[in-house]
């Protein structure tokens, strides 16, 4: 998932001497985060989003609301600080094999086809949209590699993993994780994937070399680095954003799409409507569309 946005529960702390965030100047960094993210902050998040904010001021040593939106807006050093707000107001926690039936998903409804019609070489890309810490990435790895053992010819296989928190991204470069974050694996799977770390487990390096992480916003994915592939993960990221923004996020991802290929959704994340020039798959506990061949 994304580093996804921190504004559901939480004190993060208070600085007592600090005065209140106003509804004048809650409008303003509500304002902000929609145009810069796309993320739609409600009033009752109002105070999740103070204490967030609260605790990148005391780490400045600021006491004022609106001078610190000046910095984050400013010219000069507004980008940098734009970046370190960003993972005070971003969740990293996820783990490996999350949601086990969209793995299933992939696949049963298309590695194992796609190896049947498979005469030679297989190539397979697929995109973990809001990656996060990396865990989502990894397992998609994980899931290409074993599926496509079975295949007696050449296979190529890669993962992108994008995500807007730089923190977050250099975090799943380092592919290293406590053993919480391993739980939905089985023994075997650990055994085969990671090796032991002063941390934790670290991700295999032959896997770690499979995945590539990138920075990118939501609101920027047509800039993203490449062109088409075969599978898009994106999960626990729609439900931030309004439904038209959901719509919009959803149109954009499938472009990038080969025809044939599967979009995976979080359960839910996408209601009351049909996507052009995708078709629905009924798998149980998923949402999943493939794209419709020309």
């Amino acid at each position: 998932m994304l580093a996804a946005m921190c504004l559901q529960g939480g004190n993060g702390g208070s600085l007592p001497a600090l005065p209140e965030l106003d509804e004048e100047q809650f409008a303003c960094w509500a304002e902000l985060l929609e145009r810069r993210l796309g993320i739609a902050v409600t009033p009752r998040r109002k105070v999740f989003l103070s204490s967030r904010l609260r605790t990148r001021m005391r780490e400045l040593g600021m006491s004022d609301f609106q001078r610190y939106y000046e910095l984050v807006t400013s010219a000069q050093q507004g980008s940098m600080e734009w970046s370190h707000l960003l993972d005070r107001l971003t969740i990293h926690e996820t783990r490996f094999n999350r949601h086990p039936a969209s793995f299933r998903l992939i696949e049963e409804h298309y590695l194992a086809p796609l190896l049947r019609q498979a005469c030679d070489t297989v190539n397979v890309t697929a995109w973990s949209v809001g990656c996060a810490s990396g865990e989502e990435a990894y397992t998609l790895a994980i899931v290409l590699e074993r599926a496509l053992a079975a295949h007696r010819g050449k296979v190529y296989y890669g993962v992108i993993g994008s995500d807007v928190s730089l923190e977050s991204l250099a975090l799943a470069r380092d592919g290293c994780y406590p053993a919480q974050r391993l739980a939905g694996l089985d023994a075997a799977t650990v055994a085969r994937c990671f090796v032991s770390a002063a941390t934790g487990y670290r991700v295999a390096d032959r896997l770690r070399q499979r995945v590539a992480f990138a920075q990118l916003n939501v609101l920027s994915l047509e800039q993203a680095p490449f062109e088409k592939v075969d599978i898009v993960f994106c999960q626990n990221l729609l439900i931030y954003f309004a439904q038209p923004r959901r719509q919009q996020i959803v149109a954009t991802l499938a472009r990038f799409l080969k025809p044939g290929g599967l979009l995976v959704l979080g359960a839910g994340e996408l209601v009351g409507w049909q996507p052009a020039g995708l078709e629905s798959l009924k798998f149980e506990d998923t949402l999943a569309y493939r794209k419709i061949k020309d």
